[in-house]
């Protein structure tokens, strides 16, 4: 059965988008950059959405669905349901989950290790959007 994951990536008015660092015990992928995301946990995926950005990074926003992928990595067959939300200070984010968090622009995407499924969200979206 495919998991399904819901991801949001979140920009400012700059258009750099906000990754998580993942901690250095953080199974599969240990201290790679990631969206803000995790395994739904019931079906309403736009809640499911809100639950994963506030248990994260401490705020609520407003996430938009904007398109479904489908993947097979290491945590098998998945469902992307990717949404993006916008967010311009980070200082009102308060780390939940992972080693911090910071913007990129879509240069300084290029050279950070990224985890692949992240990474292949983010391609999707930078060249649709």
């Amino acid at each position: 059965m495919e998991k399904q994951i819901v991801v949001c990536i979140i920009k400012n008015k700059k258009r750099e988008l906000l990754l998580q660092k993942k901690t250095l015990d953080y199974p599969p992928y240990p201290g790679a950059w990631s969206v803000i995301g995790g395994e739904a946990e019931s079906e309403n995926l736009h809640k499911e959405m809100e639950r994963e950005i506030k248990e994260e990074i401490g705020i609520k926003l407003k996430p938009k669905f904007i398109f479904k992928e489908k993947a097979t990595l290491k945590r098998g067959k998945s469902i992307f349901y990717v949404f993006s939300a916008k967010l311009n200070e980070i200082s009102r984010i308060k780390i939940g989950e992972g080693a911090g968090v910071a913007f990129f622009s879509k240069k300084e995407l290029k050279k950070l290790n990224i985890n692949p499924e992240s990474k292949k969200i983010l391609n999707i979206y930078l060249n649709k959007f």
